[in-house]
């Protein structure tokens, strides 16, 4: 049999052991909540702000989220150097526009439920135009106002 001075010293080096395996759980328990608590803080669910732009590496803006000069909301897309543009910009009340255009060869196609425009003061009825160099290649639904 053990003797008692054997078995105290063996009870305390259990007692060390569980006094350790305690600290290295809290410590791993710590870290674990650190690390949650940093990565909640970097990944947000809702981001806010006026204005979104999304830039290339360059420094170009390659996309837009946010109200134009007119107060209307927009979601414009440029392709390198603007050359092709798509745009949807909704009114309040007013009605919506999808514009899709080649600014290098001058094509468009331009869907809309009716859209306020500003400059003329003017209004784009219902319809889907398309149209190349200028000239109407699609239907011409969409009537300009005299």
């Amino acid at each position: 049999m053990d003797s008692q001075p054997d078995l105290v010293a063996r009870i305390e080096r259990m007692q060390r052991d569980v006094f350790r395996t305690k600290c290295i759980a809290v410590v791993i328990f710590l870290c674990l909540a650190a690390g949650i608590i940093a990565t909640w803080e970097r990944h947000p669910r809702t981001a806010e702000a006026n204005e979104f732009l999304l830039k290339d590496r360059a420094g170009n803006v390659v996309a837009r989220l946010g109200p134009d000069g007119f107060g209307d909301t927009c979601l414009i897309l440029n392709a390198k150097q603007n050359v092709s543009v798509a745009s949807l910009c909704v009114q309040n009340g007013e009605g919506a526009i999808l514009d899709l255009h080649n600014l290098k060869s001058e094509s468009r196609a331009t869907l809309t439920p009716g859209f306020n425009l500003y400059e003329p003061m003017s209004h784009l009825q219902s319809g889907l135009v398309i149209t190349e160099h200028g000239q109407v290649i699609g239907p011409e639904a969409i009537k300009m106002p005299d």
